[in-house]
């Protein structure tokens, strides 16, 4: 994968991180730590669930199979 998407995908991290601390007025080190657990986790789940999704599609005949780029196609 591009160090482009990783880039991008810091960036978004870091983004939503600053804002959910600000809206919950977290103002210590460890309260800023959590909220950024709680968005790389969430980023996690959804990827995850796209992916799941593409894949219950595909398995189901409704997608075809270049819906989602699959893991030995990256290189």
């Amino acid at each position: 994968m591009s160090p482009r998407y990783y880039l991008v995908s810091g960036i978004i991290v870091f983004i939503l991180t600053i804002i959910i601390s600000w809206w919950k007025e977290a103002k210590s080190a460890k309260e800023f730590l959590v909220v950024f657990c709680q968005v790389v986790l969430l980023l996690i789940f959804l990827i995850g669930f796209v992916i799941g999704f593409s894949e219950l599609l595909l398995y189901l005949g409704i997608a075809q199979s270049g819906f989602i780029v699959k893991q030995g196609e990256l290189k």
